[in-house]
């Protein structure tokens, strides 16, 4: 534990462990589940620290010795836990990776091949201030004030135009997304076109697979290849990470695309099979003259800050930007929620523990829109069977988003209802619903 004034801060190991603290004592939970107290204010005046590893009993020490009661309380293979939050630490060897250990020494670091290597801690950001000077000012550790989200979660996306209080059935007519966030894909090499964030902060990761497609305004009749909406469809796979700043109440949004636009994406199969599986719905013509074959690569930045941050009432800015082959456009906005719901610009790992989560959010936003595929064909293609110019798009597009979010123990549903004004001249305004269906993992 690392002294703060009168209070005190554990550092344990495995992450079923934990320190609670009871007005002048700490109780310290083992794996076998024994309980431990300890009289912080006796120890205050004769140690330090105090060293905890979730097996044997606690150990108070002294800075001085620091480095050798660690090598000997935390053994390979165990990970840490800071005043309740789990870090991470390890030896920087890309090539050869190393148990998670806690500042060996150099004969133990001997011992496994990894004398003079430096160490990594990466400490959850309300922490960094409880340190000892003593272990901030050791040259064989790289503090790095970031956590990573622990929690793993899937999302389950279903938008279509028919929900909605006025059926469309035009333009965005379907879109299919799959989302799972687990803390394992901040290690993939995909990391690495993340950016990186220099103040103390909280990063989760996540990956997604996303099919949408786009039809002219109607259905029915064979397209008339003018002054419509082409059809499209697409199918691509994204990697995104997200950073927020509790201090400073700043909010990170990025994401790498790959995939494809064109017949290969199955909206063309989709369609005809939902519309051939209902017998009032008519098949939908002219799929043959949709967007042709082009790679996606894009890259998308959003960021947000707090205007307003209450409990149980937000109101945020927003700037994002796209580029890429689908899409290349720039925007503000911004985000409401009022209701019950845990911190959008804290740890969210702080506010798991709550079994309910409602709310009613409302989301705007203008976008100058310099390219967009699904309207305008491959940047590379030349043999479009119909595509518009980009004479023809509306530059200008706004779009808005209102719905109601409940969640209960990590499970819970999104519904809400899009809006968006015409994407080309002559065009209509548009609207559809989403449903998203997230679950605990």
């Amino acid at each position: 534990m690392a002294k703060h004034g009168k209070k005190y801060r554990a550092i344990s190991g495995k992450a079923p462990a934990e320190a609670v603290e009871l007005n002048e004592a700490l109780e310290f939970l083992k794996s076998n589940g024994e309980r431990i107290k300890l009289d912080v204010i006796r120890l205050g005046n004769r140690y330090d620290l105090i060293l905890f590893n979730a097996v044997n009993d606690p150990m108070p020490c002294r800075l001085r010795d620091l480095k050798k009661a660690a090598a000997s309380c935390f053994i390979p293979g165990t990970k840490l836990v800071y005043a309740r939050h789990k870090v991470q630490l390890q030896l920087q060897n890309p090539e050869n990776p190393v148990p998670d250990t806690l500042l060996n020494s150099r004969a133990e670091g001997r011992m496994h091949g990894y004398a003079g290597k430096r160490k990594t801690l990466v400490l959850p950001v309300d922490c960094s201030a409880c340190l000892p000077q003593a272990l901030r000012n050791d040259p064989g550790i790289n503090w790095v004030e970031q956590r990573i989200e622990t929690r793993s979660q899937l999302k389950l996306t279903f938008e279509n135009d028919l929900i909605t209080y006025n059926n469309t059935d035009r333009y965005f007519t379907n879109g299919i997304t799959f989302e799972l966030q687990a803390p394992w894909l901040g290690r993939l090499r995909m990391s690495s076109l993340m950016p990186a964030y220099a103040h103390p902060s909280q990063a989760g990761y996540s990956m997604l697979l996303v099919q949408n497609m786009y039809t002219p305004t109607d259905t029915r009749i064979a397209p008339s290849l003018h002054n419509d909406r082409p059809y499209a469809s697409y199918l691509y796979l994204g990697y995104s990470k997200v950073i927020t700043d509790p201090l400073r109440k700043i909010r990170l949004h990025a994401e790498a695309d790959l995939g494809y636009l064109g017949p290969y994406s199955p909206g063309s199969y989709l369609q005809t099979l939902v519309h051939s599986s209902f017998p009032t719905n008519d098949k939908p013509l002219g799929w043959e003259t949709q967007i042709r074959t082009a790679v996606i690569l894009n890259y998308d930045l959003k960021i947000e800050k707090a205007v307003v941050d209450h409990k149980a009432f937000l109101l945020a800015a927003s700037a994002s930007a796209k580029a890429g082959t689908l899409y290349t456009q720039a925007g503000a906005g911004f985000r409401l929620q009022a209701g019950k719901q845990s911190a959008y610009f804290g740890q969210q790992a702080a506010t798991a523990a709550s079994r309910w989560q409602y709310y009613f959010f409302l989301k705007a936003e203008g976008n100058f829109i310099g390219y967009d595929a699904t309207l305008e064909g491959g940047m590379l293609s030349h043999h479009e069977i119909f595509k518009l110019g980009s004479t023809e798009i509306t530059h200008w597009v706004g779009s808005a988003e209102g719905g109601l979010y409940l969640l209960y123990k990590g499970n819970g549903i999104e519904i809400a209802q899009h809006y968006l004004s015409p994407e080309y001249k002559g065009g209509l305004w548009h609207k559809w619903g989403r449903i998203s269906l997230l679950f605990r993992l």
